[in-house]
C-alpha cells in the first residue's frame, strides 16, 4: 500500500470512530441572583416555543420585596431587572407568560393593586407596569403563541371576591380588564385560597378560565372581550362508584386547537382523601372524569399539590404531590395513562412539569432531603404506549444549601425539549435564585461541500446548520484529523492552501455547554496540477496531403504513477483523470475534440496548431506549433 494511501485510510478511520453527536446532558447550579439576605422567592418561570423567556421572583431591595425578572435569551439567563421601581408597595404573586420573538407578560402585585408590565418583543424593553385593579389577589397569565395575552385574577365585583379576566390583543402593549365576572354566584366570594383561577390561552387567542367557587370548579370560556354565558361544573359525581364530594386546586392546560383542553383538580371522595381528578374539554364539553394519582382507593394519604401540562399536539404530562412523593401520569393520544412515582418529594412542594412540542416531558419536585430532582420521559407518537420515568437527577447543587419549599420552584420547556428549573437554595452567604435543566446536544446536519475533484486549492467549505435553540453554535472544521478553522458561520473558506490529493473533513458543532454533533465525514478532492500530454504530428505537410495527430495525455501529481480512479488503490498519486482534449489546426476548420486526429490543409501557408488538454478538476494545458504548409507542386 502507498505511504499516501495509509495515511488517508488510518485519517479517515480515526474522524469516523469520533462520536458523531454527544450525550445530552442534565446540568445544575446556573445562578440567577445572589447570594442575598432576606426574601427571594419563584413566582414563575414560562418558556415560549423558540426558547425565549422568563423567570418572574421577588426579592428584597431596601428591605421591601420588589418584582424582578431575569430573560432567558440565548440558552441562558440574563442580568436581574427589577420592574416595578415606580412603585413603592411589597411585590407578591408574580406570574409571567412567554411568547416567539421575546414577548412577555408579567402580572404581579404591588400592594393591594394588581399591575402588568409588558415587553412587546426582544428589541423593545419592558413598558411601564400599568395598573388593572385596586384590590385584586392571585392573579394567572397565558399568552398564545401569536401574542395574545390573558390575566385572570380575583378582584371585587358582584361581591368582595370574584374572578376578573383581562385582555391584550395580539398588536397592543395594554391591557383591557372585561366588564363581566366569571363566578358562576356574583354574588358570593369565588377565587380565593385553593379556589384561585387559573388562564390556559389556545393558539387562535380564546381562552379557557378554571376557578374554585363553594366547593366546586368551574369553567368558562373566553372569546376575546366576550365571556361565555355557558358557565360548566367540573365536580364529578362518582368515579368508579365512588362518591365524590368538595372541589378545588385547579389547573388547566390547552392546545393549539381551541376545542380541546385538559383540567386537573382536586376532589375529596368517600375514602375521606382528596383525589386528583382530570377531565378533557372536547369541544363545548368535558368527558368524564378520572383519577391520575396513582394513589388508588382507597388513598394511603391526601394528595397535595398538581400541576398539568399539554403540548399544542395533546400530549401532556400531570404530576401530584401525595404521602411524601412525586406521581406522574403521562397523556398520549388523548388519553391519561396510569401514574408512577417519579420520587420523593416534599409535604409543601410544589411539582412542576413541562412538555415540548416533540413529546419530550418532565417532571420536578423539591426533596425532603432539600435537593431539587428532575424525570425525564420521551413520548414517541409512533407508539401505542408511554415510557416510564427516566433516572432522577439532581439540580440542585450541594454547596448552594437546600432548596426552600417556601422559596417556590417552577419549570420550563422549549420546542426542541430543553428544561429549565427554576428554585431557591438557602446556604452560605444567604439565598440564591438557581436554574437547573436539561440542554439538548446540537441536532444532526450534513456538509455541503461537493466531494467532486476541484482545482482551488483554498475552497470555500459550506454546510447546513445545526438546530439549536439555546444560543449560537460554534463550527469547527477538522481536515486530515486536524482542526483548521472556526466560524459560527455556515462557511469556511481555508486560509492555508491544500495539497494535492484526497483529504477526509468533517465539521464539528458545539454548543454554549460543550455537547457537540459532528456531520458525516465527506471526501475533499483537490487536484490543482495541470495535465501533462505528449503529442505526434505525422505526415507530409503539404497542401492537399493528410497530417495525423497523437497525443498522450496524463493527470497524475506524482510523474508516472500509475493512473486510476480517486477511489482505488494508488489514487492518492493519481490526479483527478484528463476529461478532454481540444486540437485548433489553425485554418479556421472544426475543433477536433479527440486525443487522435486527421488533417488537411487546403492552402500552403504558416499556421498555429493549438492543442489543449483539460482534467476533470479545471486545470488545462495548452500547446502551440508553428507549422509550415509548403505549396503542392
Amino acid at each position: 500500500m502507498m505511504p499516501r494511501l495509509s495515511a488517508l485510510l488510518t485519517t479517515t478511520a480515526v474522524l469516523l470512530a469520533a462520536p458523531a453527536v454527544a450525550q445530552a446532558n442534565y446540568f445544575a447550579g446556573d445562578v440567577i441572583d445572589g447570594p442575598v439576605g432576606g426574601t427571594l422567592r419563584v413566582g414563575d418561570v414560562d418558556i415560549a416555543r423558540d426558547g425565549t423567556g422568563a423567570v418572574a421572583y421577588v426579592k428584597d431591595d431596601g428591605g421591601v420585596p420588589h418584582l424582578f425578572v431575569s430573560r432567558l435569551i440565548g440558552g441562558g439567563f440574563q442580568a436581574p431587572e427589577r420592574l416595578d421601581t415606580a412603585l413603592p408597595g411589597a411585590a407578591s404573586q408574580p406570574v409571567v407568560a412567554a411568547s416567539d420573538g421575546g414577548r412577555l407578560v408579567v402580572a404581579f402585585r404591588s400592594g393591594n393593586q394588581l399591575n402588568v408590565a409588558v415587553k412587546p418583543d426582544a428589541p423593545r424593553p419592558f413598558l411601564p407596569p400599568q395598573a388593572l385593579v385596586d384590590g385584586a389577589s392571585n392573579p394567572s397569565v397565558d399568552m398564545s403563541i401569536h401574542g395574545v395575552a390573558y390575566i385572570s385574577f380575583t378582584a371585587p365585583g358582584g361581591s368582595a371576591r370574584d374572578v376578573r379576566v383581562a385582555r391584550m390583543a395580539r398588536t397592543e402593549t395594554a391591557f383591557a380588564v372585561l366588564p363581566d365576572v366569571l363566578d358562576v354566584t356574583p354574588a358570593q366570594d369565588a377565587g380565593l385560597g385553593a379556589g384561585r383561577s387559573r388562564i390556559a390561552v389556545s393558539a387562535e387567542g380564546t381562552a379557557v378560565v378554571l376557578w374554585g367557587e363553594a366547593g366546586h370548579v368551574y369553567s368558562r370560556r373566553v372569546f376575546g372581550s366576550k365571556v361565555s354565558t355557558s358557565p360548566q361544573d367540573l365536580n364529578v359525581p362518582a368515579i368508579d362508584g365512588h362518591a365524590g364530594g368538595g372541589a378545588d386546586t385547579p389547573d388547566i392546560s390547552i392546545e393549539d386547537d381551541a376545542s380541546y383542553a385538559w383540567a386537573a383538580f382536586r376532589q375529596q371522595f368517600d375514602d375521606g382523601r382528596l383525589h386528583t381528578v382530570a377531565r378533557r374539554l372536547r369541544g363545548g364539553v368535558y368527558e368524564e372524569g378520572k383519577f391520575v394519582d396513582g394513589l388508588g382507593f382507597p388513598a394511603p394519604a391526601d394528595v397535595g399539590e398538581l400541576a398539568i401540562s399539554i403540548s399544542g399536539r395533546g400530549e401532556g404530562i400531570a404530576a401530584t404531590s401525595a404521602g411524601g412523593g412525586l406521581n406522574a401520569a403521562l397523556i398520549h393520544r388523548d388519553e391519561f395513562f396510569p401514574a408512577a412515582t417519579v420520587g420523593p418529594a416534599a409535604a409543601t412542594s410544589l411539582p412542576a412539569v413541562g412538555i415540548a412540542e416533540n413529546g419530550d416531558a418532565y417532571a420536578a419536585s423539591l426533596n425532603p432531603d432539600g435537593g431539587v430532582r428532575i424525570s425525564g420521559y420521551d413520548i414517541s407518537p409512533s407508539k401505542a404506549g408511554v415510557p416510564g420515568p427516566g433516572p432522577l437527577q439532581v439540580l440542585s447543587p450541594p454547596e448552594f444549601g437546600p432548596a426552600e419549599a417556601a422559596g417556590g420552584m417552577d419549570l420550563g420547556v422549549n420546542r426542541a425539549g430543553d428544561a429549565w428549573a427554576v428554585f431557591v437554595q438557602n446556604g452560605p452567604g444567604g439565598r440564591r435564585l438557581v436554574a437547573g435543566g436539561f440542554d439538548r446536544e446540537p441536532g444532526r446536519f450534513r456538509t455541503y461541500t461537493s466531494s467532486k475533484f476541484r482545482r482551488f486549492k483554498q475552497p470555500k467549505l459550506t454546510w447546513q446548520s445545526a438546530f439549536e435553540i439555546q444560543g449560537r453554535l460554534r463550527y469547527r472544521v477538522e481536515i486530515d484529523g486536524t482542526a483548521v478553522g472556526e466560524t459560527t458561520d455556515r462557511s469556511l473558506t481555508l486560509g492555508s492552501p491544500l495539497t494535492d490529493g484526497i483529504h477526509p473533513w468533517r465539521v464539528v458543532a458545539t454548543d454554549r455547554r460543550g455537547q457537540t454533533a459532528a456531520t458525516n465525514v465527506r471526501l475533499l478532492r483537490v487536484d490543482g496540477t495541470p495535465p501533462t500530454f505528449e503529442s505526434k504530428l505525422t505526415g507530409v505537410r503539404k497542401q492537399g496531403r493528410t497530417l495525423k495527430l497523437a497525443v498522450k495525455a496524463s493527470d497524475a501529481f506524482v510523474p508516472d504513477a500509475p493512473q486510476g480512479t480517486a477511489d482505488t488503490p494508488g489514487a492518492v498519486a493519481n490526479g483527478s483523470g484528463v476529461k478532454s482534449y481540444r486540437i485548433d489546426w489553425g485554418d479556421k476548420s472544426r475543433t477536433d475534440k479527440k486525443r487522435t486526429a486527421s488533417h488537411v490543409y487546403r492552402k500552403n501557408g504558416t499556421y498555429t496548431l493549438r492543442i489543449s488538454v483539460r482534467d476533470v478538476a479545471g486545470n488545462v494545458t495548452v500547446d502551440k506549433q508553428r507549422l509550415t504548409i509548403k505549396k503542392a507542386k
